[in-house]
């Protein structure tokens, strides 16, 4: 009796520090879970399901039920549509922290969009049903939700005013100074998924990249580019420098100086 009864203590208290340190990770990872109260994310924890993605893996297909929402915790997944004319459309790139299948509010029950794993990705699930009931619980996590969602329309807006009001320079400027943090730019998406969000081909993202180099506005560095001019990449996304991805630009004196 003497070593059951510590034993019998020990394993609630150990799954309640077991659920105390998935609680305290999930509020440092996201900032959505961060406005629960540590009574809801207490109830939240034991509907969650852990995932693991292989690179390229379908998340969720355009089409399908929406039944699950995600929270990523390692690796990077990409939204995209299909066009009528089979052209995919990168609509979104989230990564660690983020949400992904919020967007089954608005749909109606039926994904419009698909979710792919760019690299090796793990998540955890809940159901539509229970994160639904959550949010029904908390209206401080309806609001979260509710900021999340504007901030990634108000960002899809921007690609799409992007890609018809401005060139094609511009738009890849925009995007590289949209993933900087730091002065650094982890791009995280291939040439080809890179030209799919701003509306053109993989060559002239290339070619770009390579002229925006030579002007000295980027440099390359392992897995991404180093913002050496600032304001040289500020004046070419706003059109007001253009950059012909078809003919070699000569770099600067002021950047060939040094």
């Amino acid at each position: 009796m003497t070593i059951e009864t510590p034993a019998r203590h020990a394993q609630p208290r150990g799954r309640q520090a077991l659920q105390r340190s998935i609680a305290w990770y999930l509020r440092q990872l996201s900032r959505v879970l961060n406005v629960l109260t540590d009574e809801e994310l207490e109830r939240l924890i034991p509907h969650l399901t852990e995932r693991r993605f292989k690179p390229r893996q379908i998340i969720f297909a355009a089409g399908d039920p929406a039944e699950r929402v995600y929270l990523i915790l390692k690796g990077r997944v990409k939204i995209f549509q299909v066009a009528d004319n089979g052209k995919e459309i990168i609509l979104d790139v989230v990564g660690k922290g983020d949400v992904v299948g919020d967007m089954a509010i608005v749909e109606d029950g039926e994904r419009t969009a698909t979710a792919q794993a760019i690299e090796e990705t793990m998540a955890v699930s809940i159901t539509w049903e229970d994160f639904s009931h959550l949010l029904q619980q908390s209206p401080r996590l309806g609001f979260a939700m509710m900021e999340l969602m504007a901030r990634r329309l108000a960002g899809m807006q921007r690609t799409f005013m992007n890609i018809v009001s401005k060139p094609v320079s511009a738009r890849l400027a925009d995007t590289l100074l949209a993933r900087s943090e730091d002065g650094i730019i982890r791009l995280g998406l291939t040439h080809q998924e890179l030209a799919q969000t701003i509306g053109t081909s993989r060559e002239t993202v290339t070619a770009l990249l390579s002229r925006f180099v030579t002007l000295g506005a980027i440099s390359p560095i392992p897995d991404g580019y180093r913002i050496e001019d600032e304001d040289l990449l500020d004046d070419i996304a706003a059109g007001e420098i253009p950059v012909s991805p078809r003919h070699p630009v000569n770099a600067p004196a002021s950047t060939m100086a040094g």
